[in-house]
């Protein structure tokens, strides 16, 4: 009898065994051919279903309604969830599509499923946008052309990414449009990563940080000049409104960032030379590619050589302009860099893709990305920039409960004036950093620092309820 079950199991132990050579063969070998075959059904995962993608805050912005991709916030999320299409795919859609699949084609689990019927639930994707501060940043922007964007410092986790104006990608969906209208749409633009626009004042922080490493200080004092020509120039560079700075003889480091005097940031940079001001710059992430998985556009500088030979354009850099360009996105990590301690940290807008039963499938954890400036910097920046939002020109920021740290800027150059803030909040601590800009908005003050108003409420009323 022992010898009869211990053929049986013999015989059981070699069928195993064939079968996973078999089913080994079938999906290295096979499973290609098989999925390119037109006669294959299952050519799309699952039916096509895939998986619900939610807001940190517990918004669905895209699900699967009878078998139909759909957006229920329409273009809010275009930017970043973007669509899916038979014909083509966007933002996450495209760049996490195996992530919001249920089955991995080829797959053993694959075939399981194909020949004994049925098929798992698709994955869920968690953002870690924010849509009370979505919300908050699109009513701000109210359809004009710019973008806000806004990060936690500490993670780069992306609290808010708005771009105006958006369109629907449920038109796209249904036919009503199609991917070959979008070319010219200036809803189809993600201003938030692809925008290149001149800094501005805001720029304004990064050659404070170039001055300060020279050894100066917030209270090393300048010539409080009406008009700065730079050596060679053609024409003088002058102060909004006309005439000096500040009433007196002289102006401080920190009282001309607060009333963003243009003639002391002009002649500083060309007094601290290219390199000093380019080297800061490119620890900034200028000239480079921004880490962020749905893509950037590489803000830029030209390079320290080439502004040494034209004072007149180290100058005009100086205070943002020339030749000087800058996304918002960029501009988001660096000021976060300034309130994290001077570490930037990489930006990321999925916080974890999970089974339907709420198991882990992948996390996206903090990393950082680089240095800005030392810590002993990025602390007199702060100190600075706060107040620039207590007394200066973002006050438009300031808020009762918490001190807020700021820049305003108001870019002339690529066709502007375009209004940019950027800053952090509570500034000795901070929890959500932020760049503002409208395209064409005019002054940096008057209308971009509202804006990041709204979403440091909509922020601190989450947190503070």
């Amino acid at each position: 009898m022992r010898g009869a079950m211990r053929r049986v199991a013999y015989v059981l132990v070699a069928v195993i065994g064939v079968l996973a050579v078999w089913l080994t063969v079938q999906q290295v070998v096979a499973g290609s051919r098989y999925a390119d075959d037109p006669r294959n059904p299952r050519a799309r995962p699952a039916d096509d279903r895939r998986g619900t993608i939610t807001t940190a805050d517990g918004v669905v912005v895209a699900e699967d309604i009878d078998g139909v991709r759909r957006y229920p916030l329409g273009g809010d999320y275009l930017q970043v969830v973007g669509y899916d299409l038979q014909d083509g795919a966007a933002g996450l859609e495209s760049s996490r599509a195996v992530d919001l699949s249920p089955l991995e084609e080829g797959s053993i689990t694959s075939w399981l499923f194909g020949v004994f019927g049925g098929s798992p639930e698709p994955p869920q994707m968690g953002l870690t946008v924010v849509d009370a501060l979505q919300q908050s940043a699109l009513d701000g922007l109210a359809g004009r052309p710019g973008a806000v964007v806004a990060i936690d410092p500490r993670t780069g986790a992306v609290l808010a990414y708005a771009s105006s104006p958006s369109l629907d990608p449920n038109d796209l969906v249904d036919g009503t449009r199609s991917l070959a209208d979008l070319g010219d749409d200036p809803g189809s633009l993600d201003r938030a990563a692809f925008l290149l626009l001149p800094a501005g004042s805001t720029f304004k922080i990064l050659v404070a940080a170039a001055a300060l490493e020279a050894g100066m200080t917030p209270d090393t004092e300048f010539e409080d000049l009406p008009e700065y020509l730079a050596p060679g120039a053609g024409l003088p560079i002058g102060n909004a409104g006309g005439g000096s700075c500040v009433a007196g003889a002289g102006i401080t480091l920190r009282e001309a960032l607060v009333v963003s005097c243009n003639t002391v940031f002009a002649s500083l940079a060309v007094d601290l030379g290219g390199e000093a001001v380019v080297g800061v710059t490119e620890r900034a992430g200028f000239n480079t590619t921004l880490p962020f998985e749905l893509g950037a556009a590489i803000s830029s500088i030209p390079t320290a050589a080439a502004l040494d030979a034209d004072p007149g354009a180290l100058a005009q850099t100086g205070i943002g302009e020339r030749d000087l360009r800058v996304t918002p996105l960029q501009m988001a990590v660096i000021v976060a860099g300034i309130g994290n301690g001077g570490v930037m940290m990489k930006p990321y807008v999925v916080e974890v893709v999970s089974t339907g039963d709420g198991s882990t499938i992948d996390a996206t954890g903090a990393a950082r990305w680089g240095r800005v400036v030392s810590p002993e910097i990025a602390s007199e920046l702060a100190s600075m920039m706060a107040d620039v939002v207590a007394d200066g020109t973002g006050r438009a920021a300031r808020r009762d409960d918490v001190i807020v740290a700021g820049k305003t800027g108001t870019a002339e150059g690529g066709g502007g004036p375009h209004a940019w803030f950027i800053g952090f909040a509570p500034a000795d601590d901070p929890t959500i950093a932020i760049a503002v800009v409208v395209q064409g908005g005019g002054s940096g003050g008057a209308v971009a620092a509202p804006i990041a108003a709204g979403v440091f409420e909509a922020w601190f009323g989450i947190r503070n309820p």
